[in-house]
């Protein structure tokens, strides 16, 4: 086999398996879509509950705690969607940078190779990122209202401190102010 044939060889070779792995990461994606479609409609059952339990026992009506979770509600359908677009603008950008690489190696531009990695490098933390801080988030919800829910004796005052609580947490979580930050009106 010549030098260009072989080149051409292992370039078919190291886009094809860059391809692949874009394939497999999509399919995982899909199936991490799927799980929070699945948590949204867990969190929305825990909701549900206790929003009939706590107008049950008379001490909140169900506008009225509707009002208190307004904001939550909005913060996590919001965050979700926020999360699925960085994730679908992800798999384009790979998808992009895999036709650039091919167009590069093609022409025997080698030093892109290197670039390449590194966007590849940046996107993926930039990503794992943004997934961590949305879990953490989520996690912070969910235990909140369980831990909630699971108390015998509730009230109305309690869930809006509950509630309140949350907001607070929300709004201070670590290195960016989550909370306000996803719940301002965009203009």
């Amino acid at each position: 086999m010549t030098v260009p044939n072989e080149v051409t060889t292992i370039t078919e070779g190291v886009i094809s398996s860059f391809e692949s792995g874009i394939g497999g990461t999509e399919l995982l994606i899909e199936k991490g879509l799927e799980i929070l479609d699945g948590s949204r409609r867990e969190h929305s059952e825990i909701r549900g509950d206790l929003r009939e339990k706590l107008a049950s026992i008379g001490n909140l009506r169900k506008k009225d705690f509707d009002g208190v979770m307004e904001q939550i509600l909005s913060f996590q359908l919001r965050r979700e969607s926020e999360l699925k677009g960085l994730i679908r603008s992800f798999l384009a950008n790979q998808k992009a940078l895999a036709g650039r690489l091919k167009k590069s190696l093609q022409a025997g531009i080698l030093d892109e190779v290197e670039r390449f990695k590194q966007e590849i490098i940046q996107m993926q933390e930039e990503a794992r990122t943004h997934i961590l801080e949305f879990q953490k988030e989520q996690e912070e919800i969910r235990t909140t209202f369980e831990k909630f829910y699971g108390k015998g004796n509730i009230s109305a005052r309690h869930f809006k401190q509950v509630v309140s609580e949350l907001e607070k947490t929300l709004k201070g979580g670590g290195e960016h102010d989550n909370f306000s930050r996803h719940t301002e009106p965009r203009g």
